[in-house]
């Protein structure tokens, strides 16, 4: 039932995500060969500024339900694009999870794969969680943004407000994420739930309201067709490492493809 507002991945949406260009490192050559059979219109195994723009432009059309040559929130939310990655995203996590193959995950395999994430988390190994370790990776502060994310995660964690995460806290939040995704009750969880899930559907309308109003350059509240491909272009430009004004998958790092490639 929220097959219609699945999660908006902003830089698939914004432009031609930069994972379709990464180094081929892992399974990123075999989704590099396929994005360029999609984009590259010449054959010549790059991407030029104007096929990239022409694919965004695409993707913005896709979007624009209404030909209104401008596109809100919910119509970024609801877009066949969006609709794709979240599918993938859900199996991809299904995968995760399903350890033995399955192809379903039950409550056990949620709270096995919380007690691992806890283990990672809990750096000093005492049995909870601070704030600070919540919300930073190999000792490193997080940017701003993220270390308000984790404040705000920390707290519906810390489910007796006491200024720590124990484990049995943790799993909890797990087993509760598990049974909002079991609508039919079955006890188990398959890739499609996943990707219909409650928490999928508030988060596509949260992270497609924060894509439109960043893109949103006048604010006038649409993002239209010249501030869509505006984006895109800006976008090029940080990927075209030497300014030639092709993408190849050299200029596209494994950094690229960890942060926006997987699913």
């Amino acid at each position: 039932m929220y097959r219609n507002t699945r999660l908006a991945l902003f830089t698939a949406l914004t432009s031609i995500t930069a994972a379709a260009f990464a180094q081929p490192v892992d399974g990123s050559a075999k989704f590099f060969g396929k994005m360029l059979q999609k984009w590259d219109a010449n054959g010549d195994g790059k991407i030029s500024l104007d096929e990239y723009l022409a694919a965004a432009s695409a993707r913005f059309e896709q979007a624009d339900t209404q030909n209104k040559g401008a596109v809100t929130a919910d119509q970024i939310a609801n877009s066949p694009h969006a609709h794709e990655r979240i599918e993938r995203r859900a199996e991809g996590l299904l995968k995760h999870l399903d350890t033995t193959g399955k192809g379903f995950a039950t409550q056990d395999d949620f709270v096995a794969a919380a007690k691992t994430r806890f283990a990672k988390l809990d750096r000093n190994g005492d049995g909870k969680l601070t704030p600070d370790e919540l919300s930073t990776r190999q000792d490193k502060p997080a940017a701003p943004k993220h270390a308000q994310l984790a404040e705000r995660r920390f707290d519906e964690l810390d489910g007796n407000h006491d200024g720590i995460i124990t484990l049995n806290e943790y799993v909890a939040a797990a087993v509760a994420k598990f049974k909002k995704m079991d609508v039919a009750g079955t006890g188990r969880v398959t890739a499609d739930e996943i990707a219909n899930s409650p928490q999928a559907h508030e988060r596509a309308e949260h992270v497609a309201a924060r894509v439109a109003k960043r893109l949103d350059a006048n604010g006038d509240g649409v993002v239209s067709r010249d501030e869509f491909l505006a984006a895109a272009r800006q976008r090029f430009a940080k990927m075209d490492a030497n300014g030639d004004g092709f993408i190849s998958a050299d200029e596209i790092g494994q950094r690229h493809w960890a942060r926006n490639g997987k699913p």
